[in-house]
């Protein structure tokens, strides 16, 4: 057979294909309007791992694997549809949350004046009372205990990486992200004045800062200790009064606690930037968010991980993060922390956090917001 010969074969299987794919799509509705009768679940994981077996059976060894890989998939859409068939038929499906943002005169960040925590803090709540706290989990803390109406804290770092500590805090007080901000993080080497470059052996900062910094402290023998913020390493190094002794933090830091900036723009990224979160007891949904944050875990099965992730393309909803956190419960176990695009008031994703809902042991919406 020619070449054209042979595609045209396969268009006339694929033409057919389409046709049984539709008739199957009408019929998964069929099978949703069933179970919303009988109170059945959609997802049937044994059933569906013996229906799989079944068919692969006397399938080419080689092939195995693909053909079963194209009927979990072929499932998957099938229980999509079923799920959004669900909805519109009036499926019990509740998201709880306020449509007004809060009106918020009292904020908290963490570390000192001048730091980077400070300036976002300010620029997310610029006529709001504003406090410094010593630690991530006082910022927590004082919402959780209505000091505050609202904190804000960084999230993650286009060099370093994700805050962890907050992503835990986040579960652990049972807050949501309401707002974000991005901080161009420009660092500087600082020290007492009348030191120089040469003098310094030692510096202090927050771990992301000298992670930040590495190459340039690297490069010059310079050992590293961490501070709980940039700020705060300002100041430590202010008070310390050790001529061998520098902080990595910002240009302002520096001036503000009397010290001399020895090099600046540190950090290898120019590019560095920290994203900043602004988080309360409140959900909040807005008409302007466009981004949703929900932590889940996986269920103990191969592979579950890759098909939840399906899951969001299904709806055609692009992940923008995804992190991976110890569940704190039992050993190798993990929760993962995503964010995604949408609004939890458009339909599609009201299905996808319904199947995700349905499907997996542990799910839990912890923000929604508009990205910067």
């Amino acid at each position: 057979m020619t070449l054209n010969e042979l595609r045209h074969r396969i268009d006339e299987i694929d033409l057919r294909m389409k046709e049984l794919f539709l008739k199957r799509m009408d019929i998964a509705e069929a099978v949703a309007e069933n179970k919303l009768k009988t109170g059945d679940k959609i997802l049937k994981p044994q059933r569906e791992t013996e229906i799989i077996n079944q068919l692969t059976e006397d399938v080419q060894e080689d092939l195995k694997a693909p053909y079963a890989i194209f009927l979990s998939k072929l499932m998957e859409v099938s229980r999509t549809r079923q799920y959004r068939k669900l909805l519109k038929l009036g499926a019990e499906f509740q998201l709880n949350y306020a449509e007004t943002a809060l009106a918020i005169h009292e904020a908290v960040y963490q570390g000192l004046p001048c730091s980077y925590s400070e300036k976002a803090v300010k620029n997310l709540f610029p006529d709001a009372s504003t406090s410094a706290v010593d630690t991530f989990d006082d910022v927590f803390l004082s919402i959780s205990k209505d000091k505050v109406q609202a904190g804000v804290v960084p999230l993650e770092n286009t060099t370093a990486g994700g805050v962890y500590e907050v992503y835990d805090l986040l579960l652990k007080h049972d807050l949501y992200i309401n707002a974000c901000e991005i901080i161009q993080v420009n660092h500087c080497l600082a020290a007492l004045k009348g030191a120089a470059l040469s003098n310094i052996k030692t510096v202090y900062s927050h771990p992301q800062a000298i992670a930040q910094s590495a190459e340039f402290l690297k490069k010059r023998g310079i050992v590293t200790r961490e501070s709980s913020n940039t700020a705060v390493a300002a100041k430590e190094i202010f008070e310390r009064n050790d001529m061998s002794c520098g902080a990595v933090c910002s240009v302002q830091a520096a001036e503000h606690y009397g010290l001399s900036v020895l090099a600046e723009g540190i950090n290898h990224n120019k590019e560095n930037a920290t994203k900043f979160v602004a988080v309360s007891k409140q959900l909040i949904v807005e008409n302007n968010h466009d981004r949703i944050a929900v932590v889940f875990a996986c269920p103990h099965r191969s592979g579950s991980l890759a098909g939840v992730l399906g899951i969001f393309g299904d709806y055609g909803v692009n992940l923008t993060e995804i992190h991976s956190r110890p569940d704190g419960k039992s050993p190798w176990e993990y929760l993962f922390y995503v964010d995604f695009t949408g609004n939890l008031k458009d339909e599609h994703i009201r299905a996808l956090l319904f199947q995700l809902t349905e499907e997996l042991p542990f799910v839990k919406i912890i923000g929604s917001y508009k990205s910067k």
